[in-house]
């Protein structure tokens, strides 16, 4: 099992979501952790837009003020 945990300092950038995106993808992990995404909301799209693996669920916590939100991802 490949677990990736990564405090990716916020996932608003188009080029940090695409370093995240394509690390994820070359290394094909089971379960991914993000912490400090510093997203409010992690939708379905979003989720989607992290990781492309095809069956997965998540789990999310929202930022609080400027810091904060994690984003739990795995292979169902």
């Amino acid at each position: 099992m490949k677990i990736i945990s990564w405090n990716t300092r916020g996932l608003g950038s188009r080029n940090k979501h695409r370093v995240v995106k394509d690390f994820l993808r070359s290394e094909n992990p089971d379960v991914v952790m993000i912490q400090e995404t510093k997203k409010e909301k992690c939708d379905r799209r979003f989720v989607g837009s992290v990781w492309t693996v095809r069956n997965k669920d998540w789990a999310a916590l929202p930022t609080c003020g400027a810091s904060g939100g994690i984003l739990i991802i795995w292979d169902s």
